[in-house]
């Protein structure tokens, strides 16, 4: 699995990874920082520590369920299709990329293995950075 994870990599997926690993980061952080906030307890730890510890092992599970995706097991994907409502109107004018050589691959446009993969590298990334700020 190692070897084709290794064959799965391309550069064109730093990009998507890195946008998802700043997402999940920032809104999981300010859904623990406010968690302490306004929940004051009397215990030892912060509630602050708990809800990292929560977000640490909620993304490792959640990199768990993309491995196991690419192992091949069909599990549902929760994607923003599910809270996407409205379509978005067409833009009549020009991208920037129009005006640049380099080609960008959207997260929308990867094949359904190298989705997986984003999702894996961005969810274990995000899983040890919180189990890291639960031990602070």
């Amino acid at each position: 699995m190692i070897i084709y994870m290794k064959r799965l990599f391309k550069r064109d997926l730093v990009r998507p990874i890195v946008y998802m690993v700043f997402t999940r980061i920032i809104l999981a952080l300010t859904a623990a920082l406010l968690l302490g906030e306004f929940t004051k307890t009397a215990t030892a730890l912060p509630m602050r520590a708990y809800a990292f510890i929560f977000l640490g092992i909620f993304f490792l599970a959640c990199g768990w369920m993309a491995y196991l995706r690419l192992d091949g097991i069909k599990l549902p994907t929760f994607d923003k299709r599910l809270f996407e409502w409205k379509r978005k109107p067409k833009r009549t004018y020009g991208d920037m990329i129009d005006r640049v050589d380099e080609s960008v691959i959207s997260f929308d446009e990867l094949e359904d293995d190298e989705k997986d993969f984003c999702r894996l590298a961005a969810d274990i990334v995000c899983g040890v950075v919180f189990a890291a700020l639960s031990f602070i």
